[in-house]
């Protein structure tokens, strides 16, 4: 089963573009890794500032082994400046329905 980690984060006001800048820079990092599967980068709509970054992962242990990478450190240490607070939540995807339009 798919492990899926869901980040949302809250940049500095005036600071979007950059952290956008800086995010797709940094992309390759995560999904250049074996067990990624696959990531998003998403602008919240309701809130200014706001942003949630989701990535897909084969395995729990590869996502945790990646995040105590040094490659993911040099990763957040780019973000962080635009970083005004941050969460993180982790979930097993159960089931994944493509709907109408995706085919």
């Amino acid at each position: 089963m798919t492990f899926r980690v869901l980040l949302r984060m809250e940049v500095h006001p005036g600071a979007g573009d950059g952290f956008e800048k800086a995010w797709h820079e940094g992309a390759g990092v995560i999904t250049g890794q074996r067990a990624n599967l696959g990531q998003w980068l998403c602008r919240g709509e309701d809130e200014p500032g706001i942003y949630h970054i989701i990535s897909d992962w084969t395995d729990e242990k590869s996502f945790r082994d990646y995040e105590q990478s040094p490659e993911h450190l040099v990763h957040r240490r780019t973000l962080h400046p635009f970083r005004l607070r941050g969460s993180m939540a982790t979930a097993t995807v159960l089931a994944d329905l493509p709907g109408a339009a995706a085919s």
